[in-house]
């Protein structure tokens, strides 16, 4: 090759070079799963949760489809990890995980209502993900690609960035009782040839570390749900009124002082009092 052509090859590989941005996402949602596109919206019931309960655990539906590393058997492995959040609890009789070829794409509350009667549980906690991979290959690599050769510089810039939501519903009442998240962000280099191999490394490294954040932050919802729970509301005033049943159906006793109703018993206590000071006044 003469150098008048070689040096125009140059020319124009570092001319297309540029910038070369790409990006590949995969995700599942479960508001995508319970409320179908055009699907009528149910309003959450007061919710009268039977303790020790039993809790499902799954990850929604993908949405499309990714040729990742991000495999059934690597879900199950997670889920397996994530589960041990909710273990050691008096109020938690058992955690099943179920695969995801139990959900529907859109399944709807219908679905849950034949998971929760399949695997016996009262309580299901779903695992969305969203997972972006950012691919940028810079001029100098691209110069290097053109005269050395694929497997020398490392040109090739990469940041994945995963996030795993855990949102827990009561089933028959279609309550979400509380959620909570784990995030990452992992970034990397590689050379052109090995980018794609480099890329999912680090896709499991990110639902890695964000599963590790998310049982993090799994064991803080869960023991502020508890605090919670003894005041007698999902998430607070204004949400589902919330009350514990034992496995006969009768109610216990809140253990708390928080913002719950007042029984009949404490209403009548108020009013003999009211009558007893008015007496002595």
């Amino acid at each position: 090759m003469s150098r008048p052509h070689g040096l125009l090859l140059l020319a124009f590989a570092v001319l297309l070079s540029g910038c070369i941005a790409t990006s590949t996402q995969v995700r599942s949602s479960a508001l995508d799963f319970l409320y179908p596109k055009g699907s009528p919206a149910i309003p959450a019931t007061d919710v009268s949760l039977k303790v020790p309960t039993r809790v499902g655990i799954a990850f929604p539906p993908e949405k499309g489809f990714s040729p990742g590393s991000f495999t059934e058997d690597r879900k199950q492995q997670l889920l397996d990890r994530i589960k041990g959040a909710f273990r050691d609890r008096k109020n938690i009789a058992g955690v099943e995980v179920v695969p995801s070829t139990y959900l529907a794409p859109e399944g709807g509350f219908d679905n849950l209502d034949r998971i929760a009667s399949a695997f016996g549980v009262d309580v299901v906690a779903l695992v969305s993900y969203d997972q972006v991979q950012f691919k940028d290959s810079s001029a100098a690599s691209f110069a290097y690609w053109t005269i050395v050769g694929l497997y020398v510089v490392k040109g090739e810039k990469n940041e994945t960035r995963t996030m795993l939501d855990a949102s827990v519903f009561d089933v028959r009442s279609r309550a979400m009782l509380f959620n909570a998240s784990g995030r990452s962000s992992v970034r990397g280099s590689s050379t052109p040839i090995s980018a794609e191999k480099a890329l999912r490394g680090v896709s499991d490294q990110g639902f890695t570390e964000a599963t590790d954040d998310l049982i993090a932050q799994l064991e803080t919802a869960l023991t502020a749900f508890e605090e919670q729970a003894a005041s007698g509301t999902v998430r607070g005033p204004g949400t589902p009124a919330l009350a514990l049943v034992d496995p006969q159906g009768q109610p216990i006793p809140s253990s708390g002082a928080g913002g719950g109703a007042v029984g009949a018993v404490e209403v009548a206590l108020a009013l003999l009092l009211v009558v007893a000071l008015r007496r002595t006044a």
